[in-house]
């Protein structure tokens, strides 16, 4: 398999991303947010940008600048751009929780940074949208991976723009009836197309091709597969359909949103039909732990989102805000951490082994971790969201705060397996003395690998 040039700037967003996650359990954990503040509390919309943007949404850039080559066939286009593009991003958000944190009253801090955030968020995903379209139009034939991926991208630009409104709505400088109406009907937008739209699409689209490689099961084709991407591409022109008539006639459709919903609930059970095919068909018999973990992540899918048809059908508060918590923190998250564990050490091999591959002996990838140390931990990390989850629902602030401590308590000790990985601490005794590679800084040069 032909394999793209390494994306020179890809663990730096891994890196960034990693401290942002440990920046919003460590929030969790200590009160700040939801279930202490209400669901639209700025203290918990500074917790949920953080997720999504700080964590998911610059884990995914990540991941696609290193993959959608992969899935294309084709270079990375115009990858001298990819910095950038985290810069205005990191950048965006920080003015972003700033300007949150104005709304909550803190000292020195101000809502005006929300429209400033908002923009400069646009700009990174702009830019980051150019690098993969262009690289997009470099190819050939669009697999249907590659096809999840440029919806994906559609959607998280107009999620950029509805929170950009959002935010000039929020800072005072959009006011009168549409005012009301967009904080009254556009946040729901905002949030579909951002989880759903851009989050979840990315994940379901780089899924299938990275289950099928690390599984070396046959590629997913045919009626199923386009079920799964059809049925979404409906949901998503549900949404579109609602945002029309917000902006219209500063009013929503519920019956445009069911069918939204019954779209998205079709593309769920498509898709781990589709994945559960795919561990079926599998050549590797012997599963490793990051394909076992995200086992894991497809359960918190199914589970999240039965809990919120469940919690839009109650209409609690509780009940949306455990279902928003096992999809992010249980779905996306946990799939997020499950292929880092198998993503850093590739990546790691390739910049240190595959150039003298052939010339001398060389480890294998798994040999770079050590799975018996991450195993108990991704056990746990799983326990944690279903008690979390549960904890939410019964409203139990204490409860659910110690299982969001075992999240963090997790993730710090598979971030270590990660920081071992990554300096060839495990490495077997024969290739020990290796040169080791920087930790999240750039690859000193990019490397073509056939």
């Amino acid at each position: 398999m032909q394999m793209a040039t390494i994306s020179r700037w890809t663990l730096a967003y891994f890196g960034c991303a990693l401290v942002a996650l440990v920046a919003a359990l460590a929030l969790l954990v200590s009160g700040f947010g939801f279930p202490s503040d209400g669901i639209a509390a700025p203290r918990t919309l500074i917790v949920v940008h953080l997720l999504a943007i700080g964590w998911l949404t610059l884990l995914m850039l990540g991941a696609l600048f290193q993959f959608l080559p992969v899935l294309v066939g084709r270079e990375l286009a115009h990858a001298r751009l990819t910095p950038l593009a985290l810069v205005l991003v990191v950048s965006g958000l920080l003015f972003l929780l700033s300007g949150f944190a104005g709304l909550d009253g803190w000292s020195g801090f101000a809502s005006e940074m929300l429209p400033v955030g908002g923009l400069l968020l646009i700009s990174g995903f702009g830019v980051a949208a150019f690098v993969l379209f262009a690289t997009l139009l470099r190819a050939e034939t669009l697999p249907l991976p590659a096809a999840f991926v440029a919806v994906a991208l559609m959607s998280v630009l107009v999620t950029a723009l509805i929170g950009e409104t959002l935010a000039g709505a929020l800072a005072g400088l959009v006011g009168g009836e549409f005012s009301v109406a967009l904080v009254t009907h556009g946040v729901s937008l905002h949030a579909g197309f951002g989880l759903g739209g851009w989050l979840t699409l990315a994940a379901m689209g780089v899924s299938y091709r990275l289950v099928s490689m690390f599984l070396i099961a046959p590629e997913r084709k045919g009626a199923w597969p386009m079920l799964v991407f059809g049925s979404a591409f409906v949901a998503l022109a549900g949404l579109c359909m609602a945002l029309g008539l917000l902006l219209a006639l500063n009013t929503s459709l519920p019956i445009v949103l069911v069918v939204a919903g019954i779209a998205a609930a079709v593309t769920v059970v498509a898709y781990l039909g589709d994945i559960a095919v795919l561990y079926r068909a599998r050549r590797r018999k012997a599963v490793e732990l990051h394909m076992l973990s995200a086992l894991g992540a497809f359960g918190m899918l199914a589970l999240g989102a039965v809990m919120l048809g469940f919690g839009l059908w109650q209409g609690t508060e509780a009940a949306i805000g455990a279902a928003v918590y096992v999809l992010v923190l249980g779905w996306l998250t946990g799939l997020g951490l499950a292929m880092l564990y198998k993503i850093i050490p590739f990546l790691t091999w390739l910049e240190c082994f595959a150039p003298v591959m052939g010339r001398r002996p060389t480890p294998r990838v798994q040999d770079l971790v050590a799975e018996g140390r991450a195993r108990i931990w991704f056990g746990v990390y799983f326990a944690a969201i279903v008690v979390g989850a549960l904890a939410l629902l019964a409203e139990m602030p204490l409860a659910t705060r110690a299982a969001m401590g075992l999240q963090l308590v997790s993730v710090l000790f598979l971030m270590g397996q990660f920081y071992r990985a990554r300096r060839l601490i495990d490495l077997p005794s024969p290739w020990q003395g290796q040169e080791r590679p920087r930790l999240f800084l750039p690859a000193r040069e990019p490397r073509r690998f056939i």
